[in-house]
């Protein structure tokens, strides 16, 4: 083709017809169908995806077609294809569209259409020039802001955006649930945590090739910058999604990324420590407190720890939450004291802590064994160290009274 030329994206101008562009996808965004106003009735298809060629410089591009071509060029091209694009349309970003994309530094944006513009796999000598740049966050990543901040916020009715940079705690399995239009559609939860509260939130995930992804997230390891995090509420409690205008980098090039695995790791591995962190992250020990007054700070939707002295009024072996991780699972208790009843939840670890017995133990004995056990401590006085993430109870530490070690229950 005459006059082509291949063009990085830091000289893109609008005069430029017959560019060829090679970069990296670093995001993408579900294809939609909308009407044509050609031919009556006849659906479109489009997507869009985010492309970096350097560790400046990043564009959207936008690609336009039959509802069929663009379902296939997005189920063909992944997050972290190095691609040849060409001939494609410059276009001056405008500032409507541009609040529903990911922030890009160049001042343009690709148009791709169908018949015009081709997109193909490169496979050229300098591909691996290209590769870690899929690790390069979008934004600065001095500016995230901590989970504990997140916690706090209120709920709003417009959109709220923040930048995250966080530990995988768990990866959550794939439910497919019905849209407010009544589409149905997949979602895949990832619980997050970092460094300023040792109080987890779930990241919603929408976008098939980003869920799909989420399956080499590991726990405990997989470091995540998300840019533009939606902030949305549930139950008067704080959730994130990854929306279109989020860029989320696994395993992002900086210090501070790598310092937040090894703060989250060695949290995990000492004994007793997700307890102590609580402790430290309120700035007070957990202190008594009866059922009521647990409940009363729970109302006020902050994160606290607290230590409970009261009757287990409910404890089934058989009632383990059902995870696709073992680690994951968790088991619900109740208790009461003279002030009213408290739900909450065990997970694994403190379990088998508590019984002395490990979670596989537990299930593979005969319902009058387990029995047994639940009779050792139902309706006995224990004490509780409890983290509270507003609805949600966790007992982080779990005994019962004893001759040699009484616990008062008021």
């Amino acid at each position: 083709m005459a006059g082509v030329q291949k063009v990085c994206l830091n000289n893109l101008n609008i005069n430029i017809k017959n560019a060829i562009i090679i970069a990296i996808i670093i995001a993408k965004n579900s294809p939609r169908a909308i009407g044509s106003k050609k031919k009556n009735g006849e659906l479109r298809g489009v997507m869009s995806f985010t492309l970096r060629d350097s560790y400046i410089d990043t564009i959207n591009a936008d690609v336009w077609g039959s509802e069929y071509f663009v379902i296939t060029l997005y189920e063909r091209f992944l997050v972290g294809d190095v691609v040849e694009i060409s001939s494609p349309k410059i276009c001056v970003k405008s500032g409507d569209n541009e609040i529903y994309r990911p922030q890009v530094s160049s001042p343009f944006y690709l148009s791709l259409n169908e018949g015009s513009s081709e997109v193909s796999i490169f496979n050229g000598d300098t591909v691996g020039m290209y590769l870690s740049l899929l690790h390069i966050p979008t934004k600065p990543i001095a500016g995230y802001c901590g989970l504990s901040e997140v916690l706090k916020f209120k709920e709003q009715k417009e959109n709220v955006y923040v930048d995250l940079l966080v530990v995988v705690k768990s990866v959550k399995p794939v439910r497919a649930i019905k849209s407010k239009a009544g589409t149905e559609m997949s979602v895949r939860a990832v619980e997050i945590i970092d460094n300023t509260t040792p109080a987890s939130l779930i990241l919603d995930i929408f976008d098939i090739d980003t869920i799909q992804r989420a399956e080499e997230w590991r726990p405990s390891e997989s470091v995540l910058f998300v840019a533009d995090a939606r902030v949305s509420w549930r139950a008067r409690a704080a959730r994130l999604q990854v929306c279109a205008r989020s860029v989320v980098t696994h395993a992002p090039h900086a210090p501070e990324a790598e310092a937040l695995r090894l703060h989250v790791q060695g949290r995990a591995t000492t004994r007793g420590g997700e307890a102590a962190a609580w402790a430290a992250w309120s700035g007070e020990r957990a202190c008594s407190a009866s059922v009521s007054q647990i409940q009363d700070r729970l109302k006020n939707g902050v994160p606290f720890c607290a230590s409970l002295h009261a009757l287990l009024t409910h404890i089934d072996l058989e009632e383990f939450v059902s995870s696709t991780d073992a680690n994951l699972e968790e088991l619900r208790i109740h208790f009461a004291d003279h002030t009213g009843e408290l739900n909450a939840r065990v997970p694994v670890n403190v379990v088998e802590d508590t019984f002395e017995y490990s979670v596989q133990q537990l299930k593979a004995m005969s319902t009058e064994e387990r029995g047994a056990i639940r009779w050792k401590f139902l309706l006995e006085q224990c004490s509780a160290k409890i983290a509270v993430t507003p609805p949600r109870l966790i007992i982080l530490s779990l005994r019962k009274a004893s001759p040699a070690d009484p616990i008062p229950l008021y």
